[in-house]
């Protein structure tokens, strides 16, 4: 059977560097498969959308401001939750029992909520400021001195809204391809070739095929490990891994 693809770890580029090494092969070894034909007349304008669509996303103005305004609320947050988490250490008891209540919102309404789907964080993090301002918990807002600081929150929660909603409405008129659209077409057509190998090799009716099938997961091995390697280092101390899905 095919080695299966581990596309959370693929980029479109590496994903699509994958598919060509693929069509080549099965191109050279299976000419005569009408499945195959068929299968590759689909892969070849979707490696040319591929092609120009890598990077698109990120290129776009609007997607920068998203980013950054993602990664301010990002930093607003986690900076008042370790100043709360800090003050679970004080010897002060009316201040280390203002933090242990206010903690427990934290801990309510996920303590890395960063690391959410974007939708899914803007909710969270609106959902924790209606906690934190619970008329109970204002006088452990005063103790703290973190009044300020929850208000920086929702107006960078708010900011990252405005942003998203621009750039949405940006998408809406243009027709680019970008890179989420490619690459879900290309994992489209991977699938189906995987089928398609795997029922051939089960039929046995295909000369060759199990020494097609064994490079192509050699493959796929390999595009696997080089891209869970990109992935790691990639990476930060504190992942983030809220995708980009707005």
């Amino acid at each position: 059977m095919l080695e299966k693809i581990r596309y959370s770890y693929f980029t479109l580029a590496a994903l699509t560097a994958l598919v060509q090494k693929i069509v080549t092969l099965i191109s050279t070894k299976l000419p005569e498969s009408q499945m195959i034909i068929a299968l590759l007349a689909r892969f070849q304008p979707q490696v040319e959308t591929a092609l120009q669509a890598i990077g698109s996303t990120t290129k776009q103005p609007l997607t920068e401001i998203v980013t950054a305004a993602d990664l301010r609320r990002d930093n607003t947050y986690r900076s008042l939750r370790d100043h709360i988490k800090a003050g679970l250490q004080r010897q002060n008891e009316a201040y280390r029992t203002a933090c242990e209540t206010l903690w427990s919102e934290f801990v309510k309404n996920d303590l890395k909520l960063y690391n959410m789907a974007r939708d899914k964080q803007t909710a969270a993090t609106e959902s924790l400021l209606a906690d934190l301002r619970k008329p109970e918990n204002a006088p452990h807002l005063i103790t703290t001195n973190t009044n300020d600081w929850v208000t920086e929150l929702d107006t960078d929660n708010q900011a990252y809204v405005a942003a998203a909603t621009q750039r949405s409405a940006a998408r809406s008129v243009d027709d680019t391809v970008h890179d989420a659209e490619a690459f879900k077409d290309l994992k489209t057509s991977l699938d189906l070739l995987e089928n398609i190998l795997n029922t051939m090799t089960v039929m046995d009716d295909q000369r060759g095929i199990d020494e097609v099938v064994a490079e192509v997961s050699q493959y796929i091995s390999e595009a696997n490990a080089a891209a869970k390697q990109s992935q790691s280092n990639g990476g930060d101390n504190e992942e983030e891994n809220n995708d980009d899905t707005e």
